[in-house]
């Protein structure tokens, strides 16, 4: 009979499946996500294990154009390779089969990324930002009034961005 782990070791081995399993940079809150999805870990859980996980040099936080991410070193793949089968199947088929669903909007997320900040006569600064891996292909800075339009801007930007690219592109490269 196999020998499951249990406590803070099963959260530990946990996170990092997760992160092996990503097979992509996952930010903070999707890595989070993943997690509490999966395993029902809560958010200070989650924050705990994780700077454990990154004290005992088993992942590593790199800032990225769209969010800090965690990675696995070289020693936490050792390290899950040691426990991995100390999880049992169906959680590990649950965070594969979460990960495999939520991979595209996941990418999304990375890809289309919005910020904002207040204006000093007043107002909102919102940037809008598409990447493609560490580039970035197009940045807008738009003012708006209020920190509504703000919030709807920002919304939107994940729905037309793709859109407002091309026509941008065609505009400006003449084949419209």
């Amino acid at each position: 009979m196999p020998n499951f782990l249990d406590g803070l070791p099963k959260e530990k081995v946990q996170l990092l499946y997760i992160l092996d399993a990503a097979k992509a940079a996952l930010t903070e809150q999707q890595f989070y996500q993943c997690a509490f999805e999966c395993t029902g870990m809560n958010w200070f859980s989650f924050h705990n294990v994780a700077g454990e996980l990154e004290k005992n040099g088993d992942i590593v936080r790199q800032r990225r154009p769209f969010g800090t991410c965690a990675f696995l070193t070289e020693q936490g793949k050792v390290t899950l390779s040691l426990f991995e089968k100390g999880l049992t199947y169906s959680l590990r088929e649950g965070i594969d089969r979460y990960l495999q669903q939520n991979a595209p909007q996941f990418r999304q997320e990375k890809e289309m990324v919005s910020s904002e900040e207040a204006l000093p006569g007043g107002g909102r600064l919102v940037r809008l930002k598409a990447l493609e891996g560490d580039r970035t292909l197009l940045e807008i800075d738009l003012s708006v009034a209020s920190l509504e339009e703000s919030l709807q801007v920002r919304k939107n930007w994940q729905q037309c961005s793709a859109k407002l690219y091309d026509a941008i592109y065609d505009a400006l490269t003449g084949k419209e």
